[in-house]
């Protein structure tokens, strides 16, 4: 039998979300539809390739079918009801078998909970059906200790989840996406940050249930520089100065390009949340040309703001991450994590031309960090792939950073020539850049990680004719990573990883075999 209205979960659904009157209950209640972002990742696979193979199969099948039926009639002469039966199986077979996986797929959601609810008491999940409605016992916050985002690889999706942790095991884990709402993951942010101690959630966590709006930054900026067209400082910030209502506070300048200067600053206890500790921040200081028109400060504010996008869009352990964006006194800043560690290039200056099993290691996790921003729908394009914007870290970790000439490979994207020289292939300097030229990219960087020296521009690199005792395979492998002709070069960094696995293998069997019994 249902409970009355004015107790069911509906009801008090409905009046939270829609009339905002959560006086009257003391329990919040959010979707969640893991069901639907599984079936929207359906979708987009089916929007790729694997549409134009399922078309394929489906064909093949129906060819064979007609072949097969066509070459009985040939022989005998007629037509035959049972192996018309027996041809058609096939094509009845892969029917059966879509619309099974479809009854599989519909019965594994239906599993799934619809609501989550929240209050004083704890955390529980919700199963609102037509058939039925029932919940789960409530989590009690005193019980959690550790909340965490994880991210995994299911069927042939990758996954975040929230997993609530007690000391002993994983009490609750939701799908991340399957709270699709920014209100809703608020809400959730929001009842964490009540019940949880500040620092038992993972602070990654924390920014991706509260993320940056940066889609409404420009016209706010916009804004700021029409009301404030003097600047009180026109000097470069200097040690302990504070900005952004004294969140962060600058510690040093640790360089400057173009139209940025780049900061090492603090972030201050409880700058992004009450109880979030200090923590080492860059801060990537822009000069917005307001002299010049707002539609020019317009434009550059774009540009900030796409790279910001990027960053936000790219969650990368090995991407560096966008903490946050402001505007202040005619500059815009956007606030970056800190890497401990050095640039390949500073790493090279100072020690010279790496071994051939430490640029290997090194190649290979650029290649992650390739195949990553190359496998985006659309692929991004970095455009600046080079030992200044890898940083290695402490932890012996490769970083990229700067993604202020990014582009994604759509065909409407203005092309224009940017990046290093010695690092950017021909299609680059005609403003057709592609995925092929980041691995150039890479390949140059080879060439100067064994080397010590920069690579000619427009030219294929082979680091063996300046260091003769670089292995001939390793020098195939960048010669053929630097090819001028695409058809030549590397189609994807996973081929460019297949050979340098190959390649170590092969050189730890060589180093084997050189030591004596």
């Amino acid at each position: 039998m249902r409970p009355p209205l004015e107790t069911s979960l509906a009801y008090k659904y409905f009046v939270a979300y829609r009339l905002y009157d959560g006086q009257r209950f003391d329990e919040i209640v959010i979707p969640y539809r893991p069901k639907k972002s599984f079936q929207k990742k359906i979708r987009k696979l089916l929007q790729s390739d694997m549409r134009l193979q399922l078309c394929l199969a489906f064909l093949a099948v129906a060819i064979w079918t007609v072949t097969s039926a066509l070459a009985y009639f040939v022989l005998h002469g007629a037509w035959s009801k049972d192996t018309l039966t027996l041809c058609a199986l096939p094509f009845l077979a892969v029917i059966g078998f879509f619309a099974l996986a479809a009854f599989a797929l519909q019965v594994y959601t239906s599993a799934q909970p619809t609501h989550i609810g929240f209050s004083a008491q704890g955390i529980r999940t919700y199963w609102i059906h037509w058939f039925g409605d029932k919940s789960s016992p409530y989590v009690p916050w005193k019980d959690v200790t550790n909340v965490r985002m994880r991210r995994t690889r299911q069927l042939l999706f990758d996954e975040i989840w929230v997993d609530i942790l007690s000391p002993s095991s994983t009490i609750l884990s939701l799908r991340l996406d399957g709270i699709a709402s920014s209100e809703h993951r608020k809400r959730l942010h929001t009842a964490l940050k009540q019940f949880v101690p500040a620092d038992a959630i993972d602070w990654q966590l924390h920014d991706t249930l509260n993320p940056i709006k940066v889609d409404s930054y420009t016209t706010m900026w916009l804004e700021v520089l029409s009301t404030s067209p003097k600047r009180a400082h026109d000097s470069a910030l200097q040690h302990n100065a504070l900005i952004a209502n004294d969140r962060y506070e600058i510690i040093s300048q640790i360089g400057s390009g173009g139209q940025a200067v780049a900061y090492l600053g603090k972030a201050r206890a409880g700058a992004f949340a009450s109880g979030s500790p200090p923590i080492d921040v860059v801060l990537k200081e822009f000069v917005l040309p307001y002299h010049a028109g707002l539609n020019v400060a317009k434009k550059a504010l774009d540009n900030i703001q796409r790279e910001a996008e990027l960053l936000k869009k790219l969650a990368h352990g090995q991407i560096v991450k966008v903490v946050d964006l402001f505007v202040e006194d005619q500059r815009a800043y956007m606030i970056l994590e800190h890497i401990e560690g050095e640039s390949l290039r500073h790493l090279v200056d100072r020690e010279g031309p790496l071994s051939q099993e430490g640029v290997a290691a090194l190649a290979e996790q650029m290649c992650d960090i390739l195949s990553h921003l190359h496998n985006q729908s659309p692929a991004v394009i970095h455009r600046d792939f080079t030992p200044e914007n890898l940083i290695l870290g402490t932890d012996g970790l490769v970083k990229l950073i700067d993604f202020n000439v990014a582009q994604q490979q759509e065909s409407t994207a203005t092309r224009t020539v940017v990046g290093k020289h010695s690092y950017i292939p021909p299609e680059q300097f005609r403003g057709k850049a592609t995925t092929q030229s980041d691995i150039y990219a890479m390949g140059a960087s080879l060439f100067f990680l064994l080397t010590g020296r920069q690579p000619e521009p427009i030219s294929t690199a082979h680091p063996r004719n300046v260091v003769p005792s670089i292995s001939p395979s390793l020098d195939g492998i960048v010669a053929r990573a630097t090819a001028l002709d695409t058809s030549l070069r590397y189609t994807t960094a996973e081929d460019l990883r297949r050979d340098l696995l190959e390649w170590q293998t092969d050189f730890a069997s060589s180093q084997t075999k050189q030591i004596p019994d």
